[in-house]
């Protein structure tokens, strides 16, 4: 199986560690809820989201 998904990343990061441990987390959690294995993970880095400011943790 092969998923493809879109993810906005905080800023300052580490955007390849951070990619790679979603990669890891999805692929994990899928195959424990579905049964399936897990091929391939590949994500779309949309944009760099601040995480200081006066909207941190707020959902928009």
């Amino acid at each position: 199986m092969r998923l493809h998904l879109a993810v906005d990343l905080p800023y300052p990061t580490d955007p390849a560690r951070v990619c790679e441990q979603i990669q890891h987390d999805v692929a994990h959690r899928v195959a424990q809820l579905t049964g399936l294995r897990v091929d391939e993970v590949t994500l779309t880095a949309r944009r760099l989201v601040t995480v200081t400011g006066p909207h941190r943790g707020r959902v928009r």
